[in-house]
């Protein structure tokens, strides 16, 4: 199977705080691939090397089969899209001039963007919010905003950073049909979260990463027969090895 993304030795530190180390994954293509983890596990910081936000140490990466170095990144930023936590957005753009920004920069026909663009606002329960200034939204509505200007930028690659984040029920049910067609036309979607149950349900790998490396990579099939006894919840905790509280420390209540 072809790798979307595959990393090798990848070194990230801040000071003398290792985040990554000798960090080795590999993503197929056309996956929807989850990665978990606790907090400060350093999901955010991979996320912002693979977009070129952040440099790293050492190591290498190749997404769709080109190295992410200087001769290729402009060639490789054109092809990701991402949702960030908290999102990159132009504060004193109104949604409106912001999604048309976004189209400008990778190139989207102007015959059918204007359609795009209200189609995309109106699923996502944004049209409102049209010609409201990006500074007078609330969370869930930049985050939506986010996740439409990476989808109208027709990515072969998407990153997706706790994208559920403060988005009510429907939405994050909308924005899963979203994903799931994406895939059906071969884009790869990898998405970091703490809500459990939507990764469990939406993704087809998930990996775990804690202690700066991927301690578990559960496919498709490891999964379903985990899963059998196990919620992805209790899988992920015994991974992990999170310290559970005596029985009595809430005798109060």
């Amino acid at each position: 199977m072809d790798q979307a993304i595959k990393i090798s030795g990848l070194q990230k530190s801040y000071g003398n705080t290792a985040v990554l180390e000798d960090f080795e994954l590999s993503v197929p293509s056309g996956n929807i691939f989850g990665l978990i983890g606790p907090n400060g596990a350093g999901k955010s910081t991979l996320i912002g090397i693979l977009t070129g936000l952040l440099d790293y140490d050492g190591g290498q990466i190749v997404i769709n089969g080109r190295e992410l170095n200087e001769q290729n990144e402009q060639n490789i930023k054109r092809q990701i899209a991402s949702v960030l936590q908290p999102p990159l957005l132009f504060e004193h753009f109104t949604s409106h001039d912001f999604l048309h920004y976004i189209c400008d920069i990778y190139n989207i026909d102007m015959q059918d963007r204007q359609q795009k663009m209200d189609s995309m606002l109106e699923y996502l329960g944004l049209s409102e919010f049209k010609h409201a200034k990006i500074n007078k939204l609330s969370a869930g509505s930049r985050k939506k905003l986010s996740f439409c200007a990476a989808i109208l930028s027709q990515p072969k690659i998407l990153f997706l950073d706790e994208p559920f984040e403060s988005i009510d029920v429907i939405s994050i049910g909308r924005m899963k049909t979203i994903l799931n067609r994406l895939q059906e036309k071969g884009v790869t979607t990898i998405i970091t979260s703490h809500i459990l149950e939507i990764v469990e349900n939406l993704c087809d790998d998930i990996a775990i990463l804690h202690n700066q490396k991927i301690i578990a990579y559960l496919d498709s099939e490891t999964r379903k027969e985990l899963q059998k006894d196990s919620s992805l919840s209790e899988i992920f905790e015994s991974y992990v090895e999170v310290e559970k509280p005596k029985n009595d420390v809430l005798k109060w209540l």
